[in-house]
């Protein structure tokens, strides 16, 4: 049974690791996709079929064999294609990254939540406290500033309930 099939599954094969292949095999799995797809049917045909004609057991075991041979396919393009995935994440990876995505950030480095920027290093070890000219340690951003306005405003209605009930006593 040879189906174009077999060029697409051919054009999978890596024979180096060289963005060159890697992009041509690429382009395949873009081709290879609609392929893959196309072993389902006759496997979902097998299931939908109905399995009690007495007259039809050629039709339906001949049915059974398609669908088998089309299982087999599937999973032998599937894993070319997931081989060809993972080999240009491997690429990508180790060639493409830069080398300050694997450094963890240093100690007092590290964002606060709902920050809009990281802690600036002029803080040195006092991490995130108010330097002289500054009066916030960490420029929030919109939702925490949302958030901080809240919680400033059910403190104040707390107090001025606390406020008012020692003035009713």
């Amino acid at each position: 049974m040879s189906s174009p099939a077999g060029s697409i599954s051919d054009g999978l094969e890596l024979d180096s690791l060289d963005s060159e292949s890697l992009f041509m095999a690429l382009t395949n799995v873009e081709k290879a996709i609609p392929e893959l797809l196309l072993c389902i049917k006759p496997i979902l045909s097998h299931l939908v079929s109905p399995s009690n004609q007495v007259d039809g057991n050629d039709d339906e075991e001949t049915s059974g064999i398609e669908a088998r041979e089309a299982v087999e396919r599937y999973m032998t393009l599937l894993d070319k294609i997931q081989f060809v995935l993972r080999q240009t994440v491997y690429y990508l990876h180790a060639t493409r990254i830069s080398p300050q995505t694997l450094r963890p950030p240093e100690i007092n480095n590290i964002p606060t939540p709902f920050a809009s920027t990281l802690p600036s290093s002029r803080h040195g070890s006092e991490g995130l406290k108010a330097t002289e000219g500054d009066e916030r340690g960490v420029e929030v951003g919109l939702y925490a500033s949302r958030i901080e306005e809240r919680v400033l405003g059910q403190m104040a209605a707390a107090l001025r309930a606390l406020n008012d009930e020692g003035r009713n006593m």
